[in-house]
């Protein structure tokens, strides 16, 4: 049986497969064998979906060595020593250091999602601060104007209110010298 693609993995679609290919991960064995954190970082997974595709391309990778062992020859399911054509080939440095490399630039590839999650996090932080300090500069430019107002209508009001003028003095005095007059009962 071939290697199956990871479009043949339920819920992985072409452009998902080139969303996970720029992560490293080319294979069906590489998404099983991948961190579904590292899944997750792919724009439209979250940490659920990354499980389930996780799981789907581990049953997958399961159905295609289950497919190759019974599909060996009788004499390598007994046990006996593989002839030289189905001998697995030794791995050199060469293919160690090819699997570091991979390692670190999948892990380098790791590190950059974490710093661009984090950074776009910051920046919606950010953004709902400054939208925050607009909300409450606003209020307190209201509430100024809102005081400024009534300031003027209070200054207005007392402006209206009758004041002692000459008329209110000297009705004032008569009433005083009236009360001075009369005479008081005994």
């Amino acid at each position: 049986m071939a290697d199956p693609k990871l479009t043949d993995v339920e819920g992985i679609g072409p452009k998902t497969a080139d969303r996970l290919k720029t992560l490293g991960i080319d294979s069906v064995k590489a998404l099983a064998a991948a961190p579904a954190e590292l899944i997750a970082t792919v724009p439209g997974f979250f940490a659920s979906r990354a499980v389930a595709v996780k799981t789907a391309a581990t049953e997958l990778a399961g159905k295609v060595q289950s497919a190759a062992v019974a599909s060996r020859p009788a004499a390598a399911k007994a046990g006996t020593k593989p002839t030289p054509s189905t001998k697995k080939p030794a791995i050199g440095k060469t293919t160690s250091v090819k699997k570091k490399a991979k390692k670190n630039e999948l892990k380098k590839k790791q590190k950059k999602a974490r710093e661009k999650k984090k950074a776009a996090e910051a920046k919606k932080l950010a953004k709902k601060k400054a939208k925050v300090k607009a909300a409450e500069k606003k209020k307190a430019e209201k509430k100024a104007a809102k005081k400024s107002a009534d300031k003027k209508k209070r200054k207005k009001a007392r402006a209206k209110k009758p004041t002692d003028t000459k008329k209110t003095a000297k009705k004032k005095i008569a009433k005083a010298k009236s009360k001075k007059k009369s005479p008081k009962k005994k």
